[in-house]
């Protein structure tokens, strides 16, 4: 696996992508991924990086406005997996540092599970919803794009059907640094994400 295709992978995970094994306890998985028909050239993109590892055809979703495909199913696949989901649920790994410092990982999980929360000219901030990690998988998140982005990130707290959650705050002073980061990726259907600087 190249480190472009590693670096694409590593973006999915940390976003909605979803690594299956071929069996329980198999050291072998695919990638499986899904997105909205509005966002298709974004899929068919992805869809055409994924190449290299093998992907199955782009076919639209039977009663959702929705597009899938899938990667084969490999060794290279399965040790993510051994990574990202030591026990079988998705987690955050101590040493994430080695993993997103590509500008390219950092880009193809904010267009995944970022998001911009632009309300006035004072309130500028790229979010990451992070719901599924705790607290400090976060924490060791925001710490990661510091040190390997130098990017201001704050853990913030908000509710989710009555449940405590977590999210990764962009600070407004590290904007301009962030929208050059991710900018070269950035498929159009996503512009709105980094509108400001279009």
């Amino acid at each position: 696996m190249n480190e472009k295709t590693k670096a694409i992978l590593v973006g999915l995970i940390l976003g909605d992508g979803c690594l299956t094994p071929l069996t329980g306890n198999s050291n072998r998985s695919r990638l499986d991924m899904k997105g909205d028909d509005k966002n298709l050239s974004y899929l068919r993109w992805l869809h055409k990086k994924l190449q290299s590892v093998g992907v199955s055809d782009l076919k639209p979703k039977k009663n959702y406005h929705q597009h899938r495909f899938y990667t084969k199913t490999t060794k290279e696949i399965g040790k993510l997996r051994k990574i990202f989901y030591p026990k079988g649920k998705k987690t955050i790994p101590e040493d994430i540092k080695k993993f997103l410092n590509n500008p390219l990982t950092l880009a193809v999980w904010y267009q995944d599970d970022g998001n911009l929360d632009c309300r006035d000219k004072y309130h500028y901030n790229a979010m990451f919803a992070t719901y599924c990690f705790s607290f400090n998988e976060c924490k060791l998140l925001a710490k990661t794009l510091r040190e390997n982005f130098d990017l201001d990130v704050r853990v913030c707290r908000c509710k989710m059907r009555g449940k405590l959650r977590w999210r990764l705050y962009v600070t407004s002073k590290s904007m301009n640094r962030f929208i050059n980061l991710v900018k070269p990726f950035v498929n159009p259907c996503f512009n709105y994400k980094i509108r400001k600087f279009n």
